[in-house]
């Protein structure tokens, strides 16, 4: 025989949880909070995200993001970071394969032709990164203070350059400039015509770089 159960004896439901899914290190979260950002930056842009469509897309509540990045500009500036760090392992092997600074920085461009899938995903979500930092100054003050490795990888580049003579010393600020701003404007501008226009961009700048381009006068 059954007998009704009172309500003081009906089992109590455990409350939701916050934060991190079960199971889920705290790394983990933070990884896929990060790359839940990446996508939504990407697609709709840093003032248009919000808080609760990344915490959806990263399985987690909109709080818990909170607990791992203090703001939206320190989320974004985050992602930006993470986002350098996969293409970084690409830059530096290409580097130290070439014996020269010359050839150090052309390898360093000719990485945006030969980029699997996931790398290029996070060079089209780069991309956008000057747009951002020029409408948002919050975005901008933080990469200016914390430029990344790529930033360091180009500028130990052209220090060596100097170092060897292979640069000369009062050129170098702009020689950083022009690596930073080629690497920039080649990567929207593969994302806005495709990635074939974009190789051609890359190797037309390539034979710029080596004196290539121009057929010299016969005169």
């Amino acid at each position: 025989m059954t007998t009704a159960r009172t309500s003081a004896n009906k089992p109590r439901r455990a409350p939701a949880r916050l934060g991190r899914p079960p199971g889920q290190t705290s790394e983990n979260t933070r990884k896929r909070i990060l790359l839940a950002a990446r996508e939504c930056f990407a697609r709709v842009g840093f003032e248009r995200a919000t808080n609760r469509d990344i915490a959806a897309s990263a399985g987690v509540t909109a709080a818990a993001i909170y607990r791992y990045f203090d703001s939206k500009p320190e989320l974004y500036t985050a992602v930006v970071h993470d986002a350098v760090a996969e293409l970084v392992p690409l830059m530096r092997a290409a580097v130290a394969s070439e014996p020269d600074v010359r050839g150090a920085l052309r390898a360093v461009l000719q990485i945006l032709v030969g980029m699997d899938e996931d790398h290029a995903q996070a060079a089209r979500f780069l991309s956008g990164l000057p747009f951002e930092m020029q409408r948002h100054p919050e975005v901008a003050s933080r990469m200016l203070a914390d430029p990344g490795e790529v930033f360091a990888i180009i500028t130990d580049l052209v220090a060596k350059g100097v170092r060897t003579k292979q640069i000369p010393r009062d050129k170098s600020e702009r020689v950083v400039a022009m690596m930073i701003a080629t690497l920039m404007g080649l990567s929207q501008y593969a994302i806005a015509l495709g990635d074939a226009a974009g190789k051609q961009a890359v190797a037309g700048f390539i034979d710029l770089f080596d004196e290539r381009l121009f057929s010299r006068s016969k005169d």
